[in-house]
């Protein structure tokens, strides 16, 4: 018997992705392609390994590696029983799939269907975006609901849930959610492969993480977190955004404080004009911090923004502000997580931030370019004092691309180069809604609040992963009753 889970057309999904979802459940699972020319072919996976594959009149690797020659066609995954006997395993999925990725020629190139809406609430409600607004602007929130602080590597069974946190709880795996109305074909998780041995000796490489603390502390407070790149235009602000809205989403307090003046978290959300005190006024001795904060809808999440009606001149951010970085933001986490946008490099007003941070989390964008210049970011981590030197909470490979060869070849680079605990199982794609949310001036998640993009959804499996690695006190979820 067979149980639907979800579908979708493959030039809107990769196989590869799908894939990915798929290995993360243990049961007995298949991948049904039917390729527009009427070939058919089977793809049967089981706890992260592919059992094999069914593709006439071939079977085998050969079989799996012809797969990812065309990209058109629709895709089926179901559930079935596991057969008594299962036959010798064809290898594990992350392992196939960067075999497949550096041996297959480029995919044919498939007609591109119009975009559907990535998730489907109410089709005939008005797509209005919501800007993250202040606290004297009354927008309904339901911030108030919390996620499990970790994901868990492996899920019993391939649900909503495990695929997508922050999907309402208790959905199985069906193809359509009635209540909702979720395709599941819709939903585009992307995690890289699980990790790969890196080299015995990395060329330049910082000092080792620090060990995590043995247990969780009683509160959440003293973490600095400093998001920092040597390149400019990776994605830092729309990672930090996005990240510290999904973080207060589950339930923890978070300060997020922008160190940027050139391009400001206030103008990724088009309020510039709420800003009257900023970080560096603060910083100057011009203001106090208290006047700098601005509230948001969601109760747990604040903003300090980088400037505010006065630039500061070029000899204040020439001048050395580290023991100033380090009392602000030390104060500021004695009720919160702080999470800390840094300008592109890592020297001048970031090197500062750094020093006053306790942990750093590097963006690196999934290009050739930026990959090359990665290599400043351990660099100067390694220039750091151990004393004040933050601890790699991780990297995020940002806009990842699984169609082009170029931004696949960063991701197995990644894989090896980096140390085994660096990189974050979440990667977040280059996709259209991040374009747009920019457009509109919201952040992801409220580009439509009835139904957000499914890219949103990455941001809580981050967030996870973040509060995971540090170790956050879980914040208790509260069902909420639906009736008054």
């Amino acid at each position: 018997m067979k149980v639907g889970v979800m579908e979708g057309h493959l030039s809107e999904f990769d196989l590869a992705e799908v894939l990915q979802v798929v290995g993360l459940g243990r049961q007995y699972t298949g991948v049904e392609v039917q390729r527009e020319d009427g070939r058919a072919a089977t793809i049967f996976v089981k706890s992260g390994v592919v059992v094999s594959v069914h593709a006439p009149p071939n079977d085998g690797k050969q079989a799996f590696f012809e797969m990812f020659r065309e990209n058109a066609g629709r895709f089926f995954v179901f559930r079935t029983e596991t057969p008594a006997s299962l036959p010798e395993p064809l290898g594990a999925m992350h392992h196939l799939l960067m075999e497949a990725a550096s041996s297959a020629p480029p995919p044919r190139e498939a007609t591109r269907r119009p975009s559907a809406p990535v998730i489907t609430v109410n089709s005939e409600a008005p797509h209005k975006p919501s800007a993250l607004p202040f606290e004297d602007i009354e927008v309904a929130t339901n911030a108030a609901i919390a996620r499990p602080a970790a994901l868990p590597r492996v899920v019993e069974a391939l649900t909503l849930e495990s695929i997508v946190p922050g999907a309402p709880a208790g959905a199985q795996n069906v193809g359509v959610v009635p209540e909702l109305g979720l395709k599941l074909g819709s939903v585009k998780p992307m995690t890289r492969p699980p990790s790969v041995a890196p080299p015995a000796k990395p060329v330049h490489q910082a000092a080792p993480p620090k060990p995590p603390a043995a247990a969780a502390t009683e509160s959440n407070t003293g973490r600095i977190i400093a998001i920092s790149s040597p390149k400019g235009g990776c994605g830092k602000t729309t990672i930090a955004l996005n990240a510290a809205i999904a973080l207060a989403r589950q339930g923890h307090a978070v300060t997020l404080v922008d160190a940027d003046v050139n391009g400001d978290v206030l103008s990724a959300i088009n309020s510039r004009s709420r800003a009257h005190v900023g970080v560096f006024d603060v910083l100057l001795g011009r203001a106090d911090v208290a006047q700098g904060l601005l509230r948001t809808v969601l109760p747990h999440l604040r903003i300090l923004p980088s400037v505010g009606r006065q630039l500061p001149s070029t000899e204040a951010l020439n001048a050395d502000l580290s023991e100033p970085f380090r009392k602000l933001l030390r104060g500021l986490a004695s009720d919160s997580i702080v999470i800390v946008d840094t300008p592109a490099g890592m020297y001048g007003v970031t090197r500062h931030v750094l020093e006053a941070s306790t942990h750093v989390v590097a963006v690196l964008q999934a290009e050739v370019v930026a990959h090359r210049s990665f290599e400043r970011f351990r660099e100067a981590l390694a220039n750091i004092p151990e004393a004040i030197r933050p601890r790699v909470l991780g990297v995020v490979l940002n806009m990842l691309q699984m169609r082009q060869g170029a931004s696949l070849s960063v991701l197995q680079s990644v894989c090896v180069d980096l140390p085994a605990d660096w990189l974050f199982e979440t990667s977040i794609p280059r996709h259209n809604a991040i374009l747009e949310a920019t457009a509109q001036g919201v952040p992801i998640r409220n580009l439509d609040e009835n139904s957000p993009p499914a890219v949103a959804f990455l941001f809580d499996t981050l967030a996870a992963e973040v509060a995971q690695r540090l170790r956050l006190t879980s914040v208790e979820a509260r069902p909420q009753q639906l009736l008054l």
